[in-house]
């Protein structure tokens, strides 16, 4: 009989993405493996299709909605009378702070600095603080109130600029020099604008020092007792790569050669420094990281969940299920299976996404190493807006191979031609402006 129990924190959309069959494959294998019961709790409404309903209870995983964070804690506490609770896991970076309000409903340990996760200014004043060689120069401005000489003198160009909390990965950009500063900050106080108009008001942004290296991520667990136990780390490419202005993850590569880049030790060792001076436990975490010119390890954010996809990314790598450590921390990494890559697909520019190249596509998908390739088709003729604004991620290509030669080729191909996977009509004020016009006159006519 189960026993014990994993609780899992959701969104409708998570729910309804291609990542979601990795989310129940691996709690599946969990199940099985070591007994253990999972419910799936999200919020608002239940979910409107009977097939995954009746598809997770032959599962056996219990699948429950919630109105608010109250509601919540109850039907957790509630669940709990009739099994042991021994993790609440959230992939979500925006239910983090639920996850450790649940969490502590439960009696479970929490972090030291619970918000750290969620407050990107938090994080790095605690590294300065504890041990200011792992992290970055930064300083802390509102676009209402700062000193553009002072940002100079104690960054200096480039650097990167990012808002404190609330909107993820958006709006984070790579500033070359003051006139890419007063355009951005000119461009944030619209952006601004908007936010407050979904009762989001934050204009705290954090400024830091840029690292010309190559971005990398390593995912984790960490148990009550802040022992820590390591996936393998994992290359990470940005939009900058390709020419494109913004700061973003394009593509995610597990391979030998990412792994050949670093000494094992060195890096467990800055993953458990990390841990020490910011007092992070029970959790999993994402952790990005740089390595300067000189050699250096610099963490650049710690988040407190599984990446995107990692789960399935690990697994079909290194044929680890993260979920696994939960259960049995001491479980062991395998070898290498295939070298992997994952394509991040986004529309860059505003206005009107008018279809996918195809063409591309289908050259794209008799390459060797592709195995996957998924659109949001949902989009098209819809608007879309500038990745600074908020940028729309039309889905993903993915790449697994053995031969990291072949497998680094067709990426190679896919970077080449990464501009033209989407046919998006430019954004034209004047243009929207006419065509409304044009409607206006078109319904006055009707009316008549």
């Amino acid at each position: 009989m189960h026993t014990k129990a994993i609780v899992h924190i959701m969104t409708k959309s998570r729910m309804k993405s291609e990542v979601f069959t990795s989310d129940i494959d691996a709690i599946e294998e969990v199940s099985e493996k070591y007994w253990i019961k999972n419910v799936i709790f999200y919020k608002w409404e239940k979910i409107e299709y009977a097939d995954l309903i009746n598809k997770l209870k032959k599962l056996g995983i219990f699948l429950y909605n919630y109105s608010n964070k109250e509601d919540l804690k109850e039907k957790a506490i509630e669940f709990s009378k009739d099994y042991e609770i021994i993790f609440v896991n959230t992939a979500i970076e925006l239910l983090i702070n639920t996850v450790n309000e649940v969490r502590s409903a439960l009696w479970h340990s929490v972090s030291d600095n619970p918000n750290i996760f969620r407050n990107k200014f938090l994080q790095r004043d605690l590294l300065q603080k504890h041990n200011p060689d792992l992290g970055v120069k930064f300083v802390k401005w509102t676009v209402d109130d700062f000193k553009l000489e002072e940002l100079e003198q104690y960054v200096g160009y480039p650097f990167i600029i990012k808002p404190i909390d609330w909107v993820q990965s958006s709006w984070v950009a790579k500033i070359k020099n003051k006139k890419d500063f007063l355009d951005y900050v000119g461009h944030y106080k619209e952006f601004h604008d908007r936010l407050e108009a979904r009762w989001i008001n934050n204009k705290e942004l954090i400024v830091e020092e840029y690292i010309d290296w190559t971005l990398y991520s390593i995912d984790y667990y960490i148990d009550n007792d802040w022992k820590t136990f390591l996936s393998k780390p994992v290359k990470v490419r940005l939009w900058v790569d390709v020419n494109v202005n913004d700061y973003c993850n394009i593509a995610r590569i597990s391979s030998e050669k990412t792994e050949w880049e670093f000494k094992w030790k060195r890096l467990k060792t800055f993953v458990n420094s990390n841990v020490t001076a910011t007092w992070i436990k029970n959790t999993f975490v994402h952790h990005e990281f740089k390595i300067n010119s000189k050699g250096e390890l610099k963490t650049i954010e710690l988040n407190g969940r599984l990446g995107w996809g990692r789960l399935e990314l690990m697994n079909r790598a290194y044929g680890i299920n993260m979920y696994e450590l939960i259960c049995n921390p001491e479980i062991k990494i395998s070898k290498l299976k295939e070298n992997n890559i994952v394509v991040n697909i986004y529309a860059t520019k505003r206005w009107m996404l008018r279809e996918f190249n195809h063409k591309l596509l289908e050259k794209i998908r008799t390459k060797k190493s592709v195995y996957w390739i998924d659109l949001e088709e949902c989009y098209v003729w819809k608007e879309i807006w500038l990745t600074k604004d908020w940028f729309i991620k039309i889905w993903n290509i993915k790449l697994a191979n053995k031969n990291y030669e072949e497998l680094a080729s067709d990426f190679k191909y896919i970077k080449k031609h990464y501009w033209d996977l989407l046919i998006i009509d430019e954004f034209d004020e004047n243009k929207k402006i006419k065509k409304k016009n044009i409607f206006k006159i078109f319904r006055e006519y009707l009316n008549r």
